[in-house]
């Protein structure tokens, strides 16, 4: 690679003078003094010629004549320009953007009396932990047993451990453990569960401890809780007043990375075995990292992902058995992580649980924000209600056996409507369900045919008859019956031809009350705006549907269902039925690049009450659609007005768009997203399931929504951002060496930037363009994975079931976003640039306030002082930075430490006078600002595990950090940066330029390819090239 690098860069330079930067290096070696010949800067119209000669430079480097120079000069701008503009709008579109219909937040307020009661108890005897962390049990005031005078604490109930999140808080219990409280003692009747009991909910107190950011961190909270579950456990042995068996297991909440830390406690060593049955996470990103600054994140989540991928592959083992994950995310509105991140399906098989979007869960149908989602009252209440309904008061687990739990979590946590979802129906298993009616309670039905509907409306309720009967065809797996209706009771009832009594009773039917297996779905009236209108204490009552494929009416003969009367129905009032001989469907091949091109349009006849449209191909995540739907409707008003039900299969996100016709509504979906596992062979496909009124005509038209894909990127590719630049930063200053090696003149960084893209713009743009899907072919990814030196990200996970990753560069998968690596190319550009003139704006400042007096020069040297080595007052300093590294603070810190020696060194630079602006100095100068640069992107990657120190410093906690106290990961740095301060600057043979040629090079690579998924071991590459700086000085130090 350093050789291939070494002959790209060598080229540039065979070119003669299309490719020479001399003009460039010409513009910085201007000087004011009358000695020294003037030359206009580059990037004017007009320039004087400089001769090769004036710095001695090599012959083959030829100058660019006065056009090309300006060119050059131009090409840059126009770019970083553009890159600029892209960044500004993206930015401002992430920040100021707004959601609509489906996507807008319409959680409730909520209102509890909440007390928190320390357990002093859990101390030192108990866990290492103890003066770190602390453990609470919440109690509702006027509602749970509170503690008494002598303030021990009295335990009665089930018990709830609740995980805070990043730099959460116990407190954040309250919401739910409220709700749990007034459903049990104030609503009784509202929760079927006979087993039911109270909660005990505890509460972990972290200190707001940033998990996410300290992989150690997460390790210590894991292991305390795991201390804390064997503790609340005994004090259950210890109460003798404890009604029931003695619980032996603890129901987990976890918040955030808190679900991360609840799947860690099973695979310590610590761990009390059969402690854990139920876990429910909120908002948990269990697909990946959703930050990359420390390897032990990265450590701990394959050793957690590998312990329970094995457990569930093994079908006998305790935890396939008995534990079930059940993982709940707001979907579009968390803006702190992407609601992709939260899919546990690679990892837990839908036996044991599954991913739900607040979107979809009945009656709640509002999209939820990251920290609202422990609070929003129409999540907290099914929450509740899943947590008094899984409980089991009789058994020492204290929950109900595993399949119980998981039927109860679909009903009360899924649409229903999913393919898995029927098999928990009351209809789908008859044989326990079948009651006894006789034939004649339902004489004179009237029949309804196949393919026809029925409908009942205030205008047709009078003349309609008592009951309805729709025949089921035989056998028919294609067959489907559909119910819809508004009416807020019904009578339906699924019948099989039973035996013949007597001619006086007649025959028995034996049916099956299908009340209880209506869903709940959003309302759409021309009143409502949002599916949460009509959710939990929304303004109107939601519809009730139905959906049975052949698979469930094979069990059956008849579908009979009661009219209502006059008197119960409502000028809104309606009700849709009927049975279809087949799957109502439209599978279009569009692409997304027809999409964005011509847009895609379809045409929906009133013919059927439903209509599903499947897009195949368009099921990448990065996209967002609108879709804009006309109707033509004949016959008066429609009984309803058309909604819409978007799915897809996996991660099973769905969202109702109500109120549709005659305006725009956004289509954004979760589904396959940059280096989240992906299992192949499912099914990818964009989902529309439309319900139009009876005698209307609908016609939908998609389009690329460009604003709100500019305003989710940043979500997904926030690591880029730094990933790149670093990336292009690393490039730039191995082009600034290749030269330096050759002519002793070290181009500024926008000079050598603006030569880069002057020759190679194409080049670059079509490898970026090329990239995405060269990483995403299998044999590259392989490769890739052995080239990797760290070998935590794998791209194949599971290949028994074609579970797969794109862990590389922007994780993209589809032929469709080519163009995103060179968006965000020119984005970082125009930044760097920015930054650049920013620099040079400042360093012009400075100098005009020091002409007139302005500006307080502080007192350095302002000659320029031959290279030389470390003072002892330097070296002393470097020395105990080093060593504070080994005893306490880590090594993230000393590195912003450097970064601010570094900038010193900058500004001492910018203080030397005019008059000594040689080509030395101006080498000096732009060497330390490409270094500054440089660290300044690495302490942005260092920076979360700085805030974790600090923050530990804040909470008193002075225990030195478990980790990151390698000194030789930051020694080069410290070392470096303080012979950079004595005015030092490298110096190469021929192979040792190479070698820093190389290293540069790799940085630039491993960045742009492995970068965003290991973004901490950038900070290993820079100290490694850090080091070999520090080596080029060697001559300096061979003087001395």
């Amino acid at each position: 690679m350093v050789m291939g690098v070494r002959r790209v860069l060598s080229s540039l330079a065979r070119r003669g003078y299309n490719a020479s930067p001399l003009p460039l290096i010409n513009s910085i070696f201007q000087d004011n003094s009358d000695s020294t010949r003037k030359i206009s800067r580059v990037g004017g119209c007009d320039q004087d010629e400089a001769k090769p000669e004036d710095y001695g430079a090599d012959l083959t480097l030829i100058d660019l004549n006065q056009q090309q120079t300006r060119k050059c000069r131009c090409r840059m701008k126009v770019i970083a320009a553009i890159g600029m503009i892209l960044a500004l709008v993206t930015a401002y579109f992430t920040v100021f953007g707004t959601f609509h219909g489906a996507d807008s937040p319409k959680c409730h307020s909520v209102y509890m009396y909440p007390s928190y009661a320390k357990i002093d108890g859990f101390d030192s005897k108990f866990t290492s932990l103890a003066q770190k962390y602390h453990l609470y049990l919440y109690r509702e005031q006027g509602l749970d047993t509170e503690p008494m005078e002598d303030n021990s604490i009295q335990l009665d109930g089930i018990p709830v451990l609740f995980i805070p999140g990043n730099a959460g808080s116990f407190k954040q219990v309250r919401s739910i453990a409220a709700i749990c409280s007034e459903l049990y003692f104030a609503s009784e009747g509202e929760i079927k569960n006979p087993y039911r009991r109270n909660l005990d909910f505890f509460a972990a107190d972290f200190n707001e401890d940033f998990t996410a950011f300290h992989g150690r961190t997460m390790l210590d909270q894991a292991e305390y809780l795991n201390d804390a579950i064997r503790y609340i456990l005994s004090l259950y042995g210890q109460n003798y007043s404890y009604e029931g068996p003695i619980p032996t297991s603890v129901i987990i909440l976890g918040h955030s990375m808190g679900g991360l830390v609840a799947r860690i406690l099973p695979t310590l060593q610590n761990h009390v075995p059969d402690s854990i049955q139920s876990i429910i996470t909120l908002s948990s990103p269990h697909a990946a990292s959703p930050v990359t600054f420390d390897g032990d994140i990265l450590k701990i989540y394959q050793q957690t992902n590998d312990f329970w991928s094995s457990q569930f592959q093994d079908r006998d083992s305790f935890m396939s058995k008995n534990v079930s994950l059940i993982s709940i995310t707001g979907g579009i509105l968390d803006s702190t992580l992407p609601a992709d991140y939260t899919a546990i399906e690679n990892i837990i098989p839908l036996e044991n649980g599954f991913t739900t979007f607040s979107t979809g869960i009945p009656d709640v149908w509002t999209p939820i924000d990251h920290l609202a989602i422990v609070w929003c009252n129409q999540l907290r209440e099914v929450i509740g209600r899943l947590l008094l309904e899984t409980v089991n008061t009789n058994s020492t687990e204290k929950v109900l056996p595993l399949k119980e739990r998981m039927s109860i979590s679909r009903k009360l946590l899924l649409s229903g409507l999913e393919e898995y979802a029927s098999r928990d129906f009351d209809l789908a298993d008859p044989q326990h369900h079948f009651k006894n009616y006789e034939a004649k309670d339902f004489e004179g039905a009237e029949v309804v045919k196949l393919d026809e509907r029925f409908t009942v409306s205030p205008d047709n309720v009078d003349v309609s008859a008592k009951y309805t009967k729709f025949i089921l065809p035989d056998s028919d797996p294609t067959a489907m019956f559909y119910f819809l209706t508004s009416m807020s009771s019904t009578s339906m009832h699924f019948c099989k031809e039973g035996k013949f009594i007597n001619e006086k009773k007649g025959s028995i039917l034996e049916c099956v009350d299908a009340e209880p297996n209506l869903l709940h779905i959003p309302a759409s009236s021309e009143y409502t705006e949002s599916p949460g209108d009509s959710g939990m204490d929304g303004s109107s009552e939601p519809f009730k549907f139905l959906e049975l494929d052949g698979r469930v009416l094979s069990h059956y003969d008849f579908v009979l269902l009661k009219s209502p009367n006059l008197a119960d129905i409502t000028n809104e009032d309606f009700m849709i039925a009927g049975v279809t001989s087949g799957i109502n469907m439209t599978i279009s091949p569009v692409t997304p690049l027809e999409v964005a091109l011509y847009g895609f349009e379809i045409e929906l006849n009133s013919q059927f009450s439903w209509h599903e449209v499947s897009l195949p191909n368009l099921w990448e995540s990065l996209i967002a659609y609108e879709l804009d739907v006309k109707m033509d409707h004949t016959g008066g008003n429609p009984i309803f007005e058309p909604f819409i039900r978007q799915w897809n299969h996996d991660p099973g996100e769905t969202k109702w768009h109500v109120n549709v016709a005659q305006k725009k509504t956004d289509i954004f979906m979760h589904n396959v997203a940059p280096f989240v596992p992906l299992e192949e062979t499912h099914d990818k496909a964009l989902k529309l399931k439309v319900f139009q009124p009876p005698n209307s005509n609908l016609r939908l038209r998609m389009k690329i929504n460009w604003k709100m894909t500019l305003q989710m990127l940043f979500l997904r590719y926030r690591l880029s951002f730094l990933a790149l630049p670093i990336s292009v930063v690393s490039i730039v200053m191995a082009y600034q060496f290749f030269w330096y090696n050759k002519t002793s003149n070290f181009l500024n960084f926008e000079d050598a930037l603006s030569l880069i893209l002057y020759k190679y713009w194409i080049s670059i743009t079509i490898f970026l363009i090329a990239l995405s899907p060269i990483v995403n072919s299998e044999i590259v990814q392989k490769l890739l994975f052995t080239l990797d030196p760290i070998g935590f990200n794998r791209p194949f996970l599971l290949g028994n079931i074609h579970m797969h990753a794109n862990l590389y560069f922007l994780g993209i998968r589809n032929n469709y976003m080519l163009g995103l690596g060179v968006f965000f190319t020119l984005m970082t550009i125009g930044v760097l640039v920015f930054i650049s003139h920013l620099s040079r704006f400042l360093d012009q400042i400075i100098h005009k306030l020091k002409k007139i007096g302005l500006f307080p020069s502080p007192k350095v040297d302002t000659s320029m002082p031959e290279s030389q080595l470390l003072g002892l007052t330097r070296l002393s300093t470097s020395l105990l930075l080093i060593l504070a590294v080994v005893l306490y603070i880590p090594y993230q810190l000393a590195a912003a430490i450097c970064l601010v020696i570094q900038i010193g060194t900058c500004l001492r630079i910018t203080f030397i006078s005019e008059n000594n602006r040689t080509r030395e100095y101006l080498n000096l100068k732009n060497y330390n600002f490409c270094v500054f640069l440089l660290l300044t992107l690495i302490v942005a990657v260092d920076s979360p595990i700085i805030i974790v120190f600090l923050h530990n410093i804040a909470i008193r906690w002075e225990t030195p950090f478990k980790s990151h106290h390698n000194f030789v990961a930051v020694a080069p740095m410290i070392l470096l940066v303080g012979m950079n301060s004595r005015l030092n600057i490298p110096q190469y043979s021929k192979f040792d330029g190479i070698i820093i040629l190389g290293l540069l090079s790799y940085m630039g690579f491993f960045s742009l390819i492995y970068g965003t998924r290991n973004l901490y071991w950038t900070h290993h590459l820079c100290n490694i090239t850090c080091a070999w700086l520090l080596y080029g000085m060697k001559q300096i130090i061979g003087q001395t």
